[in-house]
């Protein structure tokens, strides 16, 4: 586990305490989903907001997963250690569920906030709305810049391939410099979008729910609870991408200022094929799903 480390420890704890400690009670005593004794099976008085639940849930969780475990992690041992599957699948595959779980949990928080005969309060509405806007913002740009990164990619393996071939012009490698530093630039914005999603539209809304069940109604406490759970959010965050982008064997390590080599990004995430887009919400997605969400 190379990527474990305090920070993704904290933001995970959050989010566990959130959706399965803080949210469920809440969520039974409103009927949004609960267990009818009379007929044996669970029901809901609310299907778009429960809808709208799974969704966040499964990419809050998934979120945890592809935060752990890169392309540029070996295998993942199952459960039990009965199997073990390559990680570089695992990430793919959940990152595509998280795509879909995202554009789903935000289409149906709209209506809810939005679109019922009885919504919320105007400014429970207006903040949850732009919440759901900057997570479909880095959802959105985190995907475009792993499809680039991508095309890139198949770039420097062609122009690198002429360099083999001793047919490199000047012009060329110089292409091969400027398409190699682009596609570096588009992984680093794909991890940052990502860890965004994780840390600040995820974790926003459980940051709020803890410091509200701390402060215990006591609206100054409340108020500064929030902002040192918003400023430690965002700390996380920057911590956990320089994490991303600077991690490295020591051994094949040099010191640098402010950038991460060719090499390093490369051995971070381990050699993702350009027909095979491995992200931090990676997918082989040419076109965004719905054209967007802990």
């Amino acid at each position: 586990m190379k990527h474990l480390n305090v920070y993704w420890v904290l933001a995970t704890s959050l989010g566990l305490w959130f959706l399965f400690l803080h949210s469920p009670p809440i969520l039974s005593e409103r009927k949004v989903l609960y267990w009818n004794n009379e007929n044996h099976t669970l029901e809901t008085n609310d299907a778009p907001f429960l809808l709208h639940l799974i969704g966040s849930y499964l990419i809050y969780l998934i979120c945890m997963l592809n935060t752990l475990y890169t392309p540029s992690c070996s295998t993942l041992t199952l459960i039990g250690g009965t199997a073990a599957v390559k990680a570089r699948s695992v990430h793919v595959w959940m990152g595509r569920c998280a795509m879909i779980a995202g554009y789903l949990s935000f289409a149906l928080g709209v209506y809810l906030a939005w679109g019922q005969h009885e919504t919320p309060p105007l400014g429970f509405s207006v903040g949850i709305t732009i919440g759901g806007i900057a997570q479909l913002y880095y959802q959105f740009t985190g995907h475009y810049a792993i499809c680039e990164y991508r095309r890139l990619k198949q770039l420097v393996h062609s122009l690198e391939h002429q360099e083999d071939d001793g047919q490199s012009q000047p012009s060329s490698v110089g292409e091969l410099e400027d398409a190699t530093d682009k596609m570096q630039n588009a992984l680093h914005r794909h991890i940052y979008s990502m860890l965004a999603i994780f840390l600040l539209a995820c974790g926003i809304p459980a940051g709020m729910r803890l410091s509200g069940d701390i402060s215990r109604g006591n609206g100054i406490a409340n108020s500064i609870l929030v902002i040192l759970v918003l400023a430690s959010l965002v700390m996380m965050q920057r911590q956990m991408y320089r994490h991303f982008v600077h991690k490295n064997e020591p051994e094949q390590r040099e010191p640098r200022e402010d950038t991460t080599s060719y090499s390093t990004v490369e051995t971070l995430f381990n050699s993702v094929d350009a027909a095979e887009g491995e992200t931090l919400f990676s997918s082989k997605f040419r076109q965004p799903l719905l054209s967007n969400s802990g």
